[in-house]
């Protein structure tokens, strides 16, 4: 496993790992369709504000679907609330479709009906409403809002308190802003009033000076509209005139034509035939090596997202390991200096009842040993005497004192050291 991890470190540190809310949002479950079956394998961890890429695969691979045939589409939960962050539809265009539309299911159920709906690609097979692509990241787009809704009202719930004072603080300024705006809105109102009258006075006085420029110009226009047709009435007298003449001529040159072009049209379809063979074997045969590529790439995409996929799990798993490893690191060296602690503070304890029992007055020589200290006897004997040493160990102005660079406990008194 560590091998592995350090295979990806530099994977690791780029590894976009999950914050607070993805964790909080994945707990929260997403709408029914949410997550496609079909298609390649990271579609179906792609998040919601994703758009799904269009990918060349074979016929047949996958179909978008997003619901059986009159069921509904856009269905909103029973306990959301009203919705205006998009009145005009820019970000998400709920369309009619008439597939889904529940007073059209009896027609639909029609046994013929459903079989030209299979064969014209409308619906699969287990009656599931084709769409395209567009319309599917659309309706993704539509359940995202709703799992969003969902996140919403879960951190409404955890944070209620402090967000009711933020949007009782919020109002008031914006209430206060609102009255500033109202007046501004007044003032350019007066202000608007004055200046469209006088705009209407000058509007006024344009459009009877149009007016009068508009009938000159149609008063010209008729004039020039008759001297027209008399022109076009004298050029169809000529025009018919040499049209006859024309006609006359190629009386006799069609005749001539007319036998040259009918072996031309036959010696054209005989070649014609001979390449319209070749281009349908050509065709066939570049249509045949195009399956083929595009179900190459859509076998090498499959296998190359799944490792991915595998790749990603690894380095979640390499990144706990480490974690784990740590902590077990730090619970060791804190478990070691424990007993360190304790080790010196059992010696130091030791030392101090050594002490009492070999320097005190009244104590009897003997070595400081933990066999000793254990004994039964002594205890006895420690307790009797103890109050009685520490009167003759004051008179004698002993003290005891921690040596730091020899790492040791000193008990100076006035005759010697120990």
């Amino acid at each position: 496993m560590n091998m592995e991890c350090d295979k990806y470190a530099i994977d690791i540190v780029s590894f976009k790992r999950p914050t607070a809310l993805d964790k909080l949002a994945e707990t929260i479950p997403k709408p029914k369709g949410a997550v496609p079956n079909f298609g390649l394998p990271k579609w179906k961890v792609m998040p919601l504000e994703s758009k799904i890429p269009m990918v060349p695969g074979p016929e047949g691979a996958y179909n978008f679907t997003r619901n059986k045939i009159g069921k509904r589409l856009w269905v909103s939960a029973p306990d959301a609330e009203f919705n205006l962050s998009d009145p005009y539809g820019y970000e998400m265009q709920l369309a009619y479709d008439s597939l889904h539309d529940k007073h059209l299911v009896p027609y639909f159920s029609r046994p013929n009906i459903v079989r030209h709906l299979i064969k014209s690609g409308f619906v699969t097979k287990n009656l599931d409403a084709k769409c395209s692509l567009r319309d599917y990241n659309m309706y993704r787009r539509y359940l995202r809002r709703l799992h969003c809704d969902r996140i919403r009202k879960e951190l409404k719930r955890i944070t209620k308190e402090s967000v009711e004072e933020r949007a009782i603080q919020y109002a008031q300024e914006q209430a206060e802003k609102e009255v500033k705006r109202l007046k501004e809105r007044d003032r350019l109102l007066e202000l608007k009033s004055s200046t469209m009258e006088e705009r209407r006075l000058a509007e006024k006085l344009k459009r009877e000076q149009q007016k009068e420029k508009q009938r000159k110009i149609e008063e010209r226009l008729r004039a020039l509209h008759q001297r027209k047709q008399e022109d076009i009435r004298l050029r169809h007298i000529r025009s018919k005139e040499r049209a006859d003449l024309l006609r006359q001529k190629q009386k006799v040159a069609m005749d001539y034509r007319r036998k040259k072009i009918i072996q031309t049209l036959l010696e054209w379809n005989r070649k014609e035939r001979k390449r319209k063979k070749m281009m349908e074997k050509r065709l066939a045969r570049e249509r045949e090596q195009k399956q083929q590529m595009v179900e190459q790439k859509w076998e090498e995409r499959q296998e190359f997202q799944k490792k991915q996929i595998e790749k990603e799990q690894l380095l979640l798993q390499c990144i706990e390991a480490q974690r784990k490893e740590f902590i077990d690191n730090y619970k060791e060296k804190v478990n070691r200096e424990t007993e360190r602690m304790k080790k010196l503070f059992r010696d130091m304890k030791m030392y101090i009842k050594c002490y009492l029992a070999r320097r005190l007055p009244g104590s009897r020589e003997r070595i400081c040993c933990k066999k000793y200290l254990d004994d039964d006897d002594d205890d006895d004997y420690e307790d009797k005497t103890f109050p009685s040493r520490i009167k003759a160990d004051k008179k004698k102005d002993i003290s005891i004192s921690y040596n730091v660079k020899q790492d040791k406990y000193e008990v100076r008194s006035n005759k010697r050291e120990c």
